[in-house]
């Protein structure tokens, strides 16, 4: 029983062979599965929860944004304080 599965998988899997066009096309059919997973996941949320407050409250954005632009800075380098938000460039 086995031995017939085996051989029927040979049969289909066959014709198709291992270029360099088909693992490309297959490349992009997984991540564009991948991709419509993620969005379905993250839009419908179907095991429930819920988006934390620090996404969807306004006010702690700004708060936030605040702190970083008057973030103290410290010392690290020989030539220059080094800022505590490493994507904000140095004054």
């Amino acid at each position: 029983r086995t031995q017939e599965r085996v051989e029927m998988v040979h049969k289909v899997l066959a014709p198709i062979k291992p270029t360099g066009g088909t693992i490309g096309i297959a490349t992009i059919v997984a991540f564009a599965g991948a991709a419509a997973c993620t969005q379905f996941l993250t839009l419908n949320m179907p095991f429930g929860g819920a988006l934390p407050h620090t996404v969807t409250n306004p006010e702690w954005a700004k708060a936030t944004a605040e702190l970083r632009k008057s973030s103290w800075e410290r010392e690290g380098a020989p030539d220059r304080p080094v800022g505590l938000d490493p994507m904000k460039s140095p004054k």
